[in-house]
């Protein structure tokens, strides 16, 4: 009997699924169907429903769902949230210290308390200030986060206030230590507050996932992929989404290896959303020791050195009311997707006039369709007669503006997108590939009087603006991917932010374009061959490969690389345990659940490994873990105080700390 497994990527605008046989690395059948951000539901039971379909249509009516070992998911829902800015509504409450940066959320509160880096207590807790801040924000909130002067060394505080905070609310709440053990309290902080505000978005993914799974009597362990390519519990993925961020192009990594066997090159994953480019050397991916980087915020998770843009083949191309033009962060649906699903637009879109099209601040093409009542927000009168308006369907700006009497301009509407309860469709490159003939999925008519928009207000003609834009991807997936590269070998500049620099690849990139007026003619060649992944990399990286003189490698499920990921990862779980010397001699070991004192250095030793060992075999247990192997990596630090006697020289070592690294490994479905 076979040993299969089935894969989810769940994207924001597709969703893919693979059934695999793990014996022999083959894809048995494959699928695409497009996220219903409104009801993952309906996506996930297409998708599942048409792998069985495909399955016995290869296998025979005589498949034994028993066969599946595991069900694996991976997503770039949370990263696009954070790259989008949206997601659930996060009070942070923070203890002992005041925010010096930015933060991911509006809501946050400061109260008294925190420790010292030895984890005692240095002032206590004010929690009648942490109640009534906490009442306060909970009208305006979904979820909490609890981020405290250095928790790490003594989470009690953290723990403390998270159970307040469940008391007085009932709502989800986040405690920064229990995602990092890494010092950096800002960073940490805004991993809390990410995660925080990921939690409901990840839960109606994994819950959709487990009534698909239901409704087809498969009981197979479902698997989440994280950030590194590892595999989790959903149990963990629940409580700690953040480790998702990054987990669909993490999970295009492992399946751009598995597809293609390439060892050293750069994999590209360009989805609906972003293009992740990450570089593979002996056949893995390095891991970031900062933490991921994702939508311009530093966090504390350990995932794939990727790097990432808000760019895919559903990105938003603005036009301003200046003739500026951009492409991306946000992802919105086409207008040819959205035209195709509810026909009653293209009168609306029509209906628009041209005088229309570069007077206002707002762009004209853009179309409101509902997803969600907010959950726990307040909502302004206007906001509600939005959602009123659109629920039994999408209407454009103009339409809406319409119905409530009020300038385009003046209405807001931008709150109830940044929460998730609202979808934007307008025109994307998916739309000027319709108008350009390379594509033919859905309504062309829509797309070119999208165009015909935004060509307007750029002040060029409908093919000029389609090749500005065109040219504009090009130069940007040429820009990550050389950046990528030279961060591999320790550059600290962007191509694109730096003026020079991207004068310099603008050339490269436009050869065809030079006359007799160029002095200097450039080029590039690229050392390792580009791997290139997802539904839109055709359009795309044939020219772009030629440019870069790259050898470029499509395979043959590229499509859906990243469910291919999903299911040729391991179980894996870390944890870094400090052994330090204490306030008064000895010594304490610092674990992610409590401090230790001991005596004896050797005892506080052995005390660490084992608890190490100890918490990541329960953990990778917890995941469903098979086959478990463990390995313990011990460093110890010293300072070094040298000094002078006559013409003698010594050199005395004090102790400053030993880092436990334990790590656990298995096979994520069992026998």
């Amino acid at each position: 009997m076979a040993n299969l497994a089935l894969g989810i990527d769940t994207g924001g605008t597709f969703t893919d699924g693979v059934i695999f046989d793990l014996d022999r690395k083959t894809v048995e059948a494959k699928t695409k169907v497009e996220t219903t951000r409104h009801d993952l539901t309906l996506a996930i039971n297409r998708c599942l429903d048409n792998l069985i379909v495909a399955l016995k249509e290869k296998k025979g009516d005589q498949i034994d769902i028993r066969q599946l070992k595991m069900v694996s998911l991976s997503t770039t829902l949370a990263t696009n949230a954070i790259v989008e800015g949206q997601g659930a509504a996060v009070g942070l409450i923070q203890i002992g210290f005041e925010p010096r940066q930015s933060l991911p959320t509006p809501y946050y509160a400061v109260i008294s308390g925190g420790c010292n880096i030895k984890g005692s207590i240095t002032e206590e807790l004010d929690l009648c200030a942490a109640e009534q801040v906490i009442l306060k924000m909970k009208d305006h909130v979904d979820t909490f986060a609890v981020s405290a002067y250095l928790s790490i060394r003594n989470p009690i505080q953290e723990i403390q206030i998270s159970e307040l905070i469940r008391r007085l609310t009932g709502y989800p709440v986040v405690a920064a230590h229990q995602l990092s053990t890494d010092l950096g309290m800002h960073e940490r902080t805004v991993t809390a507050v990410l995660n925080a505000r990921l939690m409901p978005l990840i839960t109606d993914l994994i819950d959709s996932v487990k009534q698909g799974m239901e409704r087809l009597k498969i009981e197979a362990p479902l698997m989440v992929v994280r950030g590194d390519g590892s595999l989790i519990s959903e149990t963990m993925a629940r409580e700690k989404p953040i480790e998702t961020i990054l987990s669909g192009p993490a999970a295009s990594i492992i399946g751009a290896l598995t597809l293609t066997g390439v060892q050293e090159g750069i994999v590209i994953d360009m989805g609906g959303t972003t293009t992740d480019v990450a570089v593979l050397n002996d056949g893995r991916p390095s891991i970031s020791k900062e933490g991921a980087r994702v939508g311009g915020w530093l966090t504390r998770v350990k995932a794939a050195r990727i790097t990432t843009i808000g760019l895919g083949g559903d990105s938003l191309i603005h036009v301003s009311k200046g003739a500026a033009l951009s492409i991306g962060p946000q992802r919105v649906f086409p207008l040819s997707w959205i035209v195709s699903q509810y026909p009653y637009l293209a009168d609306e879109l029509a209906a628009i006039e041209p005088s229309d099209y570069s007077s206002m601040d707002t762009q004209p093409t853009i179309i409101l369709t509902y997803i969600r009542d907010p959950l726990n927000i307040k909502i302004t009168g206007t906001e509600q007669q939005i959602i009123d308006l659109i629920k039994e369907g999408p209407h454009t700006l103009h339409y809406i503006g319409n119905k409530l009497q009020k300038e385009i301009d003046l209405i807001s509407w931008q709150r109830l997108v940044n929460v998730a309860s609202v979808h934007r469709a307008s025109l994307t490159p998916t739309d000027l590939l319709h108008v350009n003939g390379k594509l033919n999925l859905w309504d062309c008519r829509a797309a070119e009087l999208g165009t015909a928009m935004l060509a307007s207000r750029y002040k060029v003609s409908v093919m000029e603006f389609v090749d500005t834009v065109m040219e504009e991807i090009q130069f940007k997936l040429a820009a990550i991917t050389i950046d990528r590269l030279l961060a591999e070998e320790g550059a600290k500049f962007s191509l694109v932010d730096e003026e020079g620099s991207s004068y310099i690849l603008r050339k490269i990139l436009n050869k065809h374009n030079e006359g007799n007026t160029q002095q200097i003619s450039l080029m590039a060649r690229l050392k390792h061959p580009i791997v290139a992944v997802g539904a839109p990399v055709g359009a795309y990286f044939p020219d772009l490969a030629k440019k870069l003189q790259a050898k470029l490698y499509l395979p043959q499920d590229a499509d859906v690389a990243n469910a291919v990921g999903t299911v040729s990862g391991k179980a894996v779980e870390r944890v870094t345990i400090l052994v330090k010397p204490g306030e008064g001699g000895g010594f304490l070991v610092h674990t992610p659940r409590q401090r230790e004192y001991f005596t004896n250095f050797d005892e506080a030793i052995e005390y660490a490994c084992k608890e190490g060992q100890r918490y990541v075999y329960e953990q990778a247990v917890n995941a469903g873990a098979s086959d478990i192997e463990t390995l313990v990596e011990r460093k110890d630090h010293y300072s070094k105080l040298a000094s002078m006697v006559a013409s003698d020289q010594f050199e005395n070592k004090l102790f400053i700390e030993s880092t436990i690294e334990v790590s656990a490994v298995g096979r994520p479905w069992t026998d």
